[in-house]
């Protein structure tokens, strides 16, 4: 069983991976300054790698296009969004994963500058999974389905050492995720079990409730506190899975290691689903094929996540009519019930 704890992950601000096929051929990673310029000038000349919608600017930058130094074959996700977190999770599954059945995008090093962090990794050519889903056939989307089911299975084998489990990210950290509010980052773990997590969970539709004390937390019993902490990826989209051009296609790798941490079993699925049409091929047939899908826990899982965003006093009202209902249920019920 291949194993890992928060020690066994570089905790530096600024860091070189040494090892890595990179510092075989150079002597140092591009500076900060130098991603920043080489960004821009690939932004204005057309010629960024990504969505075009992301921008690059002279002053503050959260998720700019990426900067990629062809010759050096290095590419550099940047930014104030950017976290550490990513390239740590990276090293972690390349030195520490002995199964080499999930790739990843190998990581040379990072940079913390001006409240900027830069992650130099190696540069993936490759069409995504989603721009070649509609042409490939059924036969092929079957194939890369259960590559992907070995990889994410050899995933979850990847244990924590006897540091101690916890809920949180890869060098013990808080959590990032996207289907979590963003004003509770900083609170997000780690935790020490399942059940601290999921109190945490299961109460954060109150927060913005006048009176919190008076709203009932309706799903809370329908999520166990027994599921097993794995690791997981938490963006298991089709645009984060990299295709080779070779006939028949195979996973070149998964990409997209943002949100990565130690989370219950189910929190994968829940995830990839989120991240997607609930309804459909990919979500109906092909889904289950790579991930166990943990179905008790769909609809609590929605509804506290739906609850955290805009909708969050609207799951309150709904809580609070279910209960009004059900009160005036059992009074009926206790008057028109005869007396003995």
């Amino acid at each position: 069983m291949d194993t890992i704890s928060s020690l066994s992950v570089p905790l530096d601000e600024n860091f070189d991976v040494c090892s890595s096929s990179f510092f075989q051929r150079f002597k140092q990673l591009p500076s900060p300054d130098e991603v920043r310029s080489h960004a821009r000038d690939q932004y204005l000349a057309g010629t960024n790698w990504g969505n075009n919608r992301r921008r690059v600017v002279t002053g503050y930058n959260a998720r700019p296009a990426p900067s990629v130094f062809k010759s050096m074959g290095v590419f550099v996700k940047w930014g104030s969004d950017m976290r550490i977190a990513e390239g740590q999770t990276l090293y972690a599954i390349r030195h520490h994963l002995k199964k080499k059945t999930i790739t990843v995008p190998e990581i040379y090093g990072w940079r913390t500058d001006q409240g900027e962090v830069f992650l130099y990794m190696e540069v993936i050519s490759g069409r995504t999974l989603e721009q070649a889903w509609q042409e490939m056939d059924a036969s092929n989307r079957l194939r890369i389905c259960s590559e992907l089911r070995t990889s994410f299975d050899d995933l979850r084998k990847f244990q924590k050492s006897a540091v101690g489990k916890y809920i949180g990210n890869i060098a013990r950290g808080p959590l990032y995720d996207r289907a979590i509010s963003l004003k509770y980052m900083a609170e997000a773990g780690p935790f020490t079990s399942v059940k601290e997590f999921h109190d945490w969970f299961t109460n954060l539709f109150k927060r913005l409730v006048p009176d919190p004390e008076n709203i009932p937390n309706p799903y809370r019993q329908d999520l166990s506190d027994d599921f097993e902490i794995v690791f997981t990826h938490k963006d298991l989209h089709p645009s984060n899975i990299i295709l080779s051009s070779s006939d028949p296609p195979r996973v070149l790798a998964i990409i997209d290691w943002e949100q990565p941490g130690w989370l219950p079993a189910y929190w994968e699925d829940r995830k990839a689903h989120y991240t997607c049409s609930y309804t459909g091929a990919w979500s109906e047939t092909y889904l289950p094929i790579i991930l166990g899908q943990y179905k008790e826990t769909w609809d609590p899982w929605d509804w506290y996540t739906t609850s955290m965003g805009c909708c969050i006093l609207r799951a309150a009202e709904e809580v609070r009519i279910a209960v009004s209902a059900l009160r005036t249920h059992e009074l009926a019920s206790s008057i028109l019930q005869p007396s003995s």
